[in-house]
């Protein structure tokens, strides 16, 4: 084969090369924040608990926290929620989605042991309970005899983000 054979085929080979591998014109490749492996995103939760925006809104001394890690590449979330000083052992304690805080939502993840002044939880949740999370519309609720629609409440907020 020629050498003015081979310049044909070489052309076309090293245009396949660069469509295949565009690179700009600082020698760089392009087109590299389009990848196809999504980087990894943990978030940080946290809910204060508290009576004032329980529904409906109490006067007790009772009060808690919830704070978690939520992995979108996973979809794992994994939390600890603290209560303290109750009017009796909690009968329930759930994260809920709600379109705004001041109404009532629906269970998204219920917590093993709320009876226990310490839960630790693990979860595995669906696309819309995602954007739901970390859209900023989950609550965090626990009930006991004495308020069964809720005595502690807190809106779950993302605190960081880390990639």
């Amino acid at each position: 084969m020629s050498s003015t054979q081979r310049f044909p085929i070489f052309t076309v080979a090293l245009a396949l090369v660069l469509a295949a591998n565009p690179i700009s014109a600082s020698g760089r490749k392009s087109g590299l924040a389009s990848s196809s492996t999504p980087l990894v995103k943990v978030y940080a939760l946290k809910a204060d608990l508290d009576g004032a925006i329980a529904l409906p809104s109490n006067s007790e001394p009772a009060s808690g926290d919830v704070t978690g890690t939520y992995d979108s590449e996973t979809h794992v979330l994994r939390f600890n929620a603290r209560f303290l000083n109750l009017s009796g052992p909690a009968t329930n304690a759930k994260f809920f989605s709600a379109a705004a805080i001041d109404r009532a939502g629906w269970a998204t993840v219920a917590a093993p042991r709320p009876d226990a002044r310490l839960v630790t939880g693990t979860a595995w949740l669906d696309q819309e309970e995602e954007q739901e999370l970390l859209a900023g519309r989950w609550y965090f609720n626990v009930t006991t005899e004495k308020h069964p629609e809720g005595e502690i409440r807190g809106v779950v907020r993302l605190v960081s983000k880390t990639n």
